[in-house]
């Protein structure tokens, strides 16, 4: 593309001014052969910025010419409008020069470090191909005799950067970086998965929390498998803090001895860590685990449910697990307020301890009010209930899909999936967790239909609410919701395979109940709206800018054709 409007550019004015001969096709090679090497010094130049690759450098040439082109082109036909011909059209190659000067300003002045190296590359290109859109006596000439569009593409170049300054002062004001600053270390980490100066400008403004991580451990002959609720929310995106925790948490188990299924817990976004620095250091916090309760019974699994809420609970001894979801209407992440009213009802009824997940199972808006106080009726519900049952010996199986050749699409993450199957009083049960974020609406039902006939029927379907595909896909809300890629048969294949595996695992088992609480930067509600703050007002600048600095562009090209 940049190879075929370069050459547009190149050849129309000789078409227009020159005579056409075949010598030009020489000089056509050279000048794309200009335009490569120019490519070259300035990835060579730019060499530290993990932006500067060649299909970027190529793809703004490919703009820089573009916009070179349509100004040459449209001077004409605007020229042949107002019935001005004058001829001598090289006037509009100097207004586009200037055009793509100021194009170049905007993409390499925002997106790449290093003040002199930048203005270097901005500059480069465009001048040393200009040798051969002009000669140096008439390319001066025409910045000194042509004042219209010398003035004017000059006017545009000293917008673009006064649009840079005040774009990057918005930033600064609020969060003591400035908005280009904050824009180059996202781009760092979204397009080139280079995390480092993000995470280093939001582990700055994060505070220190105490965040903790439930573990039941369920040892059997066969294995030690490990329930793990982590209090700490995957995201904000990928490759960024604990976008990715729950396959890092399942690693560390691993090469611990421990097979592993990763729960959501009660979390939202303001207890994301905000750098890999805090997740290792959340992580190596696992070796202190406590140890809170053990045993070798429990009770059947319990549901309970008021309104839209559905709470699905098994009592470990003196823990109880409880499972809560609104699906098949729509949730998102269940406040953090959630918890401690949960935990303190389950000590006034006397349980030793509580521990709450997040099934994140049915896509959906944030919670309502009264959808708070049906999750929290039927928790109640479920423990009271679960009071009253005998606690009997049980059974454990777990199979994992990383055992086998089984494959997803982009909404199940690394982490994979696993089942546990439990047989408790002579009947099994299959709890399901995949690494993905969220469900389609109505995908728990369907699944726990289907597979409510076999041996260990689906008890409840959970996500990790990984955030390893966040902003890398072209949707709405930014990520993909399990389903959406992988469909419901490929789904139910691979749990049935893991179902089986895992029946035919089934050993007596013994439980042990963890937790452990780490002090970790987190990064908190404020930092993010504050940069909400930023980016809101920075839009708003960008758009008030743009059309101003288009209102310039055209009204100087105007200008040109009818003056000059």
């Amino acid at each position: 593309m940049t190879i075929i409007v370069s050459a547009l550019l190149f050849v129309t004015p000789y078409f227009l001014l020159y005579k056409f001969e075949p010598s030009i096709l020489a000089n056509l090679f050279v000048f794309e052969f200009l335009i490569l090497t120019s490519t070259v010094i300035e990835k060579i130049i730019l060499k530290d910025n993990p932006l500067a690759t060649f299909k970027r450098f190529f793809s703004i040439s490919f703009f820089t010419y573009l916009i070179w082109f349509s100004v040459l082109i449209s001077g004409i036909i605007l020229s042949i409008l107002f019935q001005i011909y004058y001829g001598n059209y090289i006037t509009f190659l100097l207004l586009g020069f200037f055009y793509a000067v100021a194009f170049r300003l905007l993409v390499i002045g925002s997106i790449f470090n290093g003040l002199l190296r930048k203005v270097f590359v901005i500059f480069f290109q465009p001048v040393i191909l200009t040798l051969m859109l002009f000669s140096i006596s008439s390319f001066n000439k025409m910045i000194t005799l042509y004042l219209i569009p010398t003035f004017g593409g000059i006017t545009i170049i000293t917008s673009v950067v006064f649009y840079l300054i005040f774009v990057n002062r918005i930033g600064a004001k609020l969060m003591g970086a400035g908005s280009l600053e904050l824009l180059r270390a996202f781009l760092s980490a979204w397009a080139a998965n280079n995390p480092k100066s993000i995470e280093d400008f939001i582990e700055r403004v994060s505070s220190q929390e105490k965040v903790g991580v439930n573990v039941i451990t369920l040892n059997s002959k066969n294995m030690r498998t490990a329930l793990v609720v982590p209090e700490v929310h995957p995201g904000p995106f990928y490759p960024i803090g604990s976008s990715n925790l729950p396959f890092d948490l399942q690693n560390w188990f691993k090469n611990n001895g421990f097979s592993s299924i990763i729960f959501h817990g009660i979390s939202g976004h303001e207890i994301n860590l905000p750098s890999r620095r805090e997740v290792d250091r959340f992580i190596s916090s696992l070796k202190n685990l406590k140890m809170i309760s053990s045993g070798d019974t429990c009770s059947i699994p319990v549901i309970a449910k008021v309104g839209k809420a559905t709470a699905i609970g098994i009592a470990f001894g003196d823990t109880v697990l409880i499972m809560l979801t609104l699906s098949p209407f729509g949730m998102e992440d269940l406040p953090l307020g959630l918890k401690q009213n949960i935990e303190n009802l389950a000590l006034k009824l006397g349980y030793k301890h509580a521990i709450i997940i997040d099934t994140h199972n049915s896509q959906g808006d944030i919670i309502k009010e009264e959808d708070y106080g049906e999750l929290i009726k039927s928790a109640e519900k479920l423990m009271m209930d679960l009071k009253l049952l005998k606690q009997y010996n049980f059974m454990v199986g777990f199979a994992h899909s990383s055992e086998f050749n089984l494959k997803f699409g982009k909404d199940i993450g690394p982490a994979g999936l696993g089942v546990l199957v439990l047989e408790i009083n002579n009947r099994k049960y299959s709890i399901v967790v995949v690494d993905s974020n969220n469900c389609i609406k109505g995908l728990r039902e369907e699944l726990i239909r289907s597979f409510k006939d076999i041996k260990a029927p689906i008890l409840e379907l959970c996500t990790s609410d990984t955030h390893f595909n966040a902003g890398k896909t072209l949707t709405p809300k930014g990520y993909i919701t399990l389903g959406e890629i992988t469909s419901s048969k490929d789904l139910s294949e691979s749990i049935r395979i893991l179902i089986d595996k895992s029946l035919e695992r089934l050993a007596p088992a013994n439980f042990q109940v963890n937790y452990i609480d780490t002090l970790v930067k987190v990064i908190g509600m404020k930092p993010i709206d504050t940069l909400s703050n930023v980016l809101d007002k920075s839009l708003s600048l960008v758009k008030k800018g743009a059309i101003i600095i288009a209102i310039l562009s055209f009204l100087f090209l105007f200008f040109t054709v009818i003056f000059v």
